[in-house]
């Protein structure tokens, strides 16, 4: 049975719903291919939900994660208890405390009894802050550790064999792409998340009656670990006039103190970069480390740290491209003033939420081209702004190009590009949006990195809990974003030109 080719026969039809992208047993997305669809899954319509053959691992659980929660429910579950499984004690007792925080409801904890696994069991009524921790978090068990759990088999020593080799080459090709940093200052995680959450969790425990601090639009979840995790809370800053040199200056003078400074490079979706050298300056002079996440903009393209003390990055999106595997990494910079801290704590925190083998042999392969990804979807991506910034129909186009070039470019490297996600809203409001979504012949669903083209309504999909919230930030409902794949760019601006034609009358 062949496999459907993105490039060829992109997920955007009606009948596509629910599809997993890629055709693959491990997709981390599927299709939402119309506007009413994505309004359809985030009102909870059972109709969208039920078609879902899998989702984003971190908001719908995979099919074998929810075989495997209703497994350990089966084994242990008392009358009116749920059940999820998390990959480590660790782990799960970090959410049986954020269940009891959150709603007040108490948990049992058991051994699932496969290598680490442990279940959190619950009442009912507590899934719903159990299930955020999962996503907040980021400590996830994969589709494939799930998969191997199920089995109730061990590996076998030669998958265990060449998944350790496997991690060992990815730590030695993340740290070549950092200035200064070898492959032992590289920590690999099952999510993106997991590797924030975790160098939250230390550096909050380090000062835990300050506060962090967010400068420009936050990432859905790095936002909520700062508010809701252990802590002080968060600072928000994600609206700056200075990219965050006045706010954070003002903050300070007035003897304010910080456990970090989060952002983005560039931020995700209005792809703006806050000013890290003139920022890095007054943390450095506080004692205060700077932590970037350079997902969207990659190592490849910049070099965070020239100002940054933590980098971290989600490998399940450009590092891998092939969109059918999960993981994080933290990387961090000998001889700043938290290296020895970290260097200290994170194998703990890496072995609570691990990357799992069969993961790593699948992500090690997808790697091998990274380099020549980001530079061939560089140059399609700014192909395409060029085009679209020339469109009567764009009301306004968000890429590191045309947003606060200065400061991404503070951080550039000397061959680097502007990376390859857009994000733009359309004149004629939602109306428009809705029209050009529906008729754009790219994949669409959530996600980003992959080698083909995905588009999204980001902040429905992102924020239809707090769209006001967003709004204020710039992020308004009808945004949509674009990330650029390897398609010829003269193909993608037919297909573009087809779903621009589409608005028609709504402007």
């Amino acid at each position: 049975m062949s496999v459907r080719d993105p490039f060829t026969e992109p997920f955007c039809e009606a009948q596509d719903l629910g599809r997993a992208i890629p055709e693959s047993d491990h997709a981390v997305s599927m299709c939402l291919p119309r506007w009413e669809h994505v309004i359809g899954y985030e009102e909870g319509d059972e109709r969208i939900v039920d078609a879902f053959e899998c989702g984003y691992p971190r908001f719908i659980p995979h099919p074998f994660v929810a075989e495997l929660f209703l497994a350990a429910q089966k084994e242990f579950a008392k009358k009116n208890e749920v059940a999820m499984v998390f990959p480590s004690l660790a782990a799960a007792w970090r959410c049986a405390d954020y269940v009891k925080r959150r709603c007040g409801a108490s948990s049992r904890l058991e051994s699932y009894g496969w290598e680490n696994l442990t279940a959190v069991l619950f009442k009912e009524e507590a899934f719903e802050a159990a299930w955020k921790y999962w996503q907040h978090s980021g400590e996830i068990v994969s589709s494939r550790l799930a998969e191997a759990a199920l089995s109730d088999a061990p590996l076998e020593p030669e998958v265990v064999a060449a998944g350790e080799k496997a991690l060992k080459r990815m730590r030695q090709r993340i740290a070549r792409l950092y200035d200064q940093v070898g492959p032992e200052d590289v920590f690999l995680f099952s999510s993106g998340m997991a590797a924030i959450a975790a160098v939250h969790r230390i550096l909050v425990e380090e000062k835990p009656d300050q506060p962090s601090i967010q400068i420009e639009f936050p990432y859905l979840d790095s936002l909520k670990v700062q508010q809701q995790f252990a802590g002080a809370g968060a600072v928000d800053f994600s609206v700056t006039e200075t990219g965050g040199v006045a706010e954070v200056a003002q903050w300070f003078e007035d003897g304010k103190g910080a456990t970090a400074v989060f952002t983005e490079l560039p931020s995700n979706p209005l792809l703006r970069t806050a000013d890290l050298e003139g920022v890095a300056p007054i943390l450095r002079e506080n004692g205060v480390p700077l932590v970037v996440d350079d997902t969207v903009a990659t190592a490849i393209n910049t070099d965070a740290f020239r100002y940054a003390d933590v980098v971290t990055t989600s490998l399940t999106k450009m590092f891998s491209g092939a969109g059918d595997v999960a993981a994080g990494a933290v990387v961090i910079k000998p001889g700043t003033s938290v290296y020895g801290l970290l260097k200290e704590r994170l194998p703990s925190e890496e072995s609570a939420s691990p990357h799992f083998v069969t993961d790593a042999i699948v992500l090690e392969v997808n790697s091998r081209h990274f380099r020549e990804r980001v530079e061939a979807t560089n140059e399609n991506a700014a192909e395409l702004v060029e085009w679209l910034c020339q469109r009567p129909e764009i009301e306004r186009l968000w890429h590191p190009s045309t947003a606060c070039r200065e400061f991404y470019d503070q951080i550039r490297r000397p061959d680097g590009g502007y990376g390859a996600l857009i994000s733009f809203v359309l004149k004629g409001g939602e109306a428009a949006a809705q029209a050009f979504y529906d008729a754009l012949k790219v994949s669409k669903g959530p996600s980003l990195g992959t080698d083909f083209s995905l588009a999204c309504p980001y902040t429905l999909l992102a924020h239809y809990g707090e769209l006001d919230w967003a709004a204020e930030r710039g992020a308004t409902r009808n945004l949509l974003r674009i990330w650029v794949g390897l398609e010829e760019p003269d193909d993608l601006k037919v297909r573009f030109e087809q779903a621009l034609e589409a608005v028609g009358d709504t402007i």
